[in-house]
């Protein structure tokens, strides 16, 4: 029995592709659809160069490279990045590179026409500093015109994570069988999320049970706008639920956020 603070992003990361494997396969490819009209639609320069931030795995990177597009991914996770890493020698992908490293830290100067954060993983950065220097790094990391495309849940949507509603599913790929109970709560005051999971994982005849706990911020649109316009942005849109034309919507249970170097 393990208990490991985001166990599934370091010792556990090969169970990543496990459990999202049916998501990689089939959702990813359209997320990618409506990235690639974003880019044409909302960039004012041509998207070429993407920096994806806190790519995990490599399932959003790999797809923008196999379209053409040079790719760098990044994210804080050393096994993440190797096993990305070997995804794309694999598939002999070689317009990509993988890196090790912290978006709330970038060091780029005006390499890139986009910036990608997808999985909701803005929502890691919990911090007030945190987030205005994820937004400052990206906006350095930008050339004018090139855009900052992520998405985030809905938090004013979330009524399962107020009431705090477990949620049981499995998967089974490759041999392996996952049971998963997530519990999440949302604190709708200062909008932070516990998220607790629980994972049996069953390999051959081996049985691991893994508690993993994440903590995350919920950000709400108007929050987001007076961010990227305190960091630099000249414009900011909003889509929702990857539906092309569903800009500004009234409701929506994902938000895509957008902004305009």
């Amino acid at each position: 029995m393990l208990y490991l603070e985001h166990a599934i992003y370091r010792e556990y990361a090969r169970l990543y592709d496990i459990i999202y494997h049916s998501y990689l396969e089939r959702t990813v490819p359209r997320i990618i659809d409506f990235v690639e009209h974003v880019f044409k639609v909302e960039a004012e320069r041509e998207v070429r160069d993407v920096l994806d931030i806190a790519c995990g795995t490599g399932g959003p990177t790999l797809e923008l490279a196999r379209r053409g597009y040079c790719v760098t991914g990044l994210d804080i996770s050393e096994e993440m990045i190797k096993i990305a890493s070997r995804k794309a020698e694999e598939h002999g992908i070689g317009n990509v590179e993988f890196l090790v490293g912290d978006m709330r830290k970038l060091e780029f100067i005006e390499e890139f026409d986009a910036v990608t954060c997808f999985f909701t993983s803005i929502n890691y950065v919990v911090t007030d500093k945190g987030i205005m220097d994820v937004f400052s790094g990206v906006y350095k990391s930008l050339r004018h015109g090139g855009l900052f495309i992520f998405d985030i849940p809905n938090i004013i949507r979330a009524e399962r994570w107020r009431r705090g509603d477990p949620i049981i599913w499995s998967v089974e790929y490759g041999g392996v069988n996952i049971l998963i109970v997530d519990v999440v709560s949302l604190n709708t005051v200062d909008q932070l999320i516990n998220w607790r999971r629980t994972l049996l994982v069953k390999d051959g005849d081996s049985i691991d049970i893994v508690f993993d706990h994440h903590r995350l911020r919920g950000y709400t649109v108007n929050e987001l706008k007076l961010l990227a316009h305190t960091t630099g942005f000249r414009k900011t849109i909003v889509y929702g639920d990857y539906i092309v034309g569903n800009k500004e919507p009234r409701d929506a249970h994902r938000i895509v956020f957008i902004a305009v170097k």
